[in-house]
């Protein structure tokens, strides 16, 4: 028979310990465990509960229904995560605890149980552990099916026990959630900026003026990125982000990316302290970043300095709007509209823009200018 698990009890404080004890007397009564068993056996249980308080600082109990020698039988896994056990303590002949009788208590469940196997070091402890009663039950469904109702009446017996239960399996649940959160956007940070370096070093590296180029542009736009990801996570609010600091960034990396040629370009911000949700500023940022990027190819050709304003005005409840501007040679009269392009930058651009149900207009008579409005955000 495959275990079958029946209920988890959390180990945290002294009050556990009741709670312990009494499932484990309703689920010695179903298997029928004589009244000397029942005694040995749930004495052994609440002595695993109790080192898993004191010594390990917290941890859980679960019960399932096993099968020993082909017969069903209690099992019993607990778990902490406190410093481990001295090996000691384990021996059969080892000496006696000195530490509020662990060693004793372990050793003497070790007789009872008929399976004992110990997982322990510095991450914390796991015992796994078998009772076998006496009497012969068949295993089965109906088994299960009985200790399961039998918890039932337990619960309802004493709801508040069964509900705090509850609370701390879910607060438990949101905490082991937000630490894998964590962890997977440290993971995203880490990997966005080791691809900023590998496309960097590749850039370092390339031989034709294209290969170049290119790389410089996907620079800008996973630098964008990867600033983004570290502002959400830096905040308070990980779904906010200062649109000011971010547009400061983006410049900043532009800059880098594209130095080192015969053209030196200063892009000034000018933006207030705005939070946005995440996904919006992100948006912005990646169009400031393609913007930016068009002036630097196209903006300055046979010059050696040059301007780039972002210009951001407005806010949340009126409406934002968004300005980048350049003292370049402009658009021809008979060049083709920057705004109709098919290049990859300016389908970005459209598209971010069309999102946002923002209108997008382009005048290159005097340099050019890009002045995209976004409306009210509710």
């Amino acid at each position: 028979m495959k275990a079958a698990k029946l209920t988890t009890v959390t180990l945290e404080k002294s009050a556990d310990v009741a709670r312990l004890r009494e499932v484990a007397m309703t689920l010695t009564n179903v298997l029928q465990f004589g009244s000397f068993e029942r005694t040995r056996t749930v004495t052994a249980v609440v002595e695993l509960g109790r080192n898993a308080i004191e010594h390990g600082q917290k941890g859980r109990a679960t019960f399932s229904l096993t099968e020993v020698n082909g017969k069903p039988a209690l099992g019993l896994l607990v778990t902490d995560q406190g410093r481990g056990i001295p090996k000691e303590n384990l021996e059969p002949d080892g000496p006696r605890s000195s530490s509020a009788g662990m060693g004793l208590g372990l050793r003497g469940v070790q007789r009872i149980a008929t399976r004992f196997d110990v997982e322990t070091g510095h991450e914390g402890t796991r015992i796994d552990a078998a009772f076998l009663p006496s009497a012969i039950l068949p295993a089965g469904p109906q088994l299960i099916d009985q200790a399961t109702e039998a918890l039932s009446d337990l619960s309802a017996k004493d709801p508040t026990a069964a509900l705090s239960e509850q609370n701390r399996e879910l607060a438990e649940g949101i905490a082991d959630r937000d630490l894998l959160m964590q962890e997977l956007h440290h993971r995203t940070g880490n990997n966005l900026a080791l691809i900023v370096a590998l496309i960097r070093m590749s850039k370092s590296q390339a031989e034709q003026a294209e290969t170049h180029q290119v790389l410089t542009e996907l620079e800008v736009r996973v630098g964008s990125l990867a600033k983004a990801h570290e502002l959400m996570q830096r905040g308070t609010d990980a779904s906010q982000v200062d649109l000011s600091e971010m547009l400061d960034e983006v410049a900043r990396t532009s800059e880098r990316a594209f130095s080192g040629g015969g053209l030196t370009a200063k892009i000034d911000v000018s933006c207030e302290a705005l939070q946005l949700d995440s996904k919006f500023a992100v948006d912005i940022g990646l169009i400031v970043g393609e913007l930016i990027t068009n002036a630097f190819k196209y903006a300055f050709v046979g010059r050696d300095k040059g301007l780039i304003r972002v210009e951001v005005s407005g806010d949340l409840q009126q409406g934002i709007a968004l300005l980048v501007s350049d003292n370049g040679v402009g658009l021809p009269a008979d060049a083709e509209r920057p705004e109709r392009s098919n290049s990859l930058g300016w389908r970005m651009i459209r598209t971010l823009t069309f999102q946002h149900d923002a209108t997008l207009t382009v005048d290159g008579s005097d340099g050019l200018r890009v002045h995209i409005k976004f409306p009210a955000q509710s």
